[in-house]
């Protein structure tokens, strides 16, 4: 069977995939805290996001979990975490491989 899905559509989905990400909730010891996308690495059809914290005032906390939300607050991802905060930052990352499959209707 031919492939039918080509190329630039498997990009389409790529893009697409990650403009609905804008920005992270982290559960630290209980409470939602908002934070950036730190840093985001498209490689292939692979989507890394990364979050970065460096709060001095979550040091010493439990995180206990990170959530990828759109610009309406809705979650598209969630990753749970039981970690207690160092001195030092701490980088969450969150990857999404992006495949597309058809299948012939006969």
């Amino acid at each position: 069977m031919a492939e039918v899905i080509q190329p630039l559509m498997l990009d389409y989905a790529v893009t697409d995939a990650n403009s609905h990400f804008d920005h992270a909730l982290v559960n630290v010891g209980g409470e939602l805290i908002q934070y950036p996308i730190y840093n985001t690495v498209i490689s292939g059809r692979t989507i890394r996001k990364y979050v970065y914290l460096n709060d001095t005032e979550v040091v010493g906390k439990q995180i206990l979990g990170a959530s990828l939300m759109d610009i309406q607050g809705r979650t598209l991802a969630n990753r749970a975490l039981n970690i207690i905060k160092n001195d030092r930052g701490f980088l969450i990352g969150f990857e999404f491989s992006i495949k597309l499959e058809a299948k012939a209707i006969v």
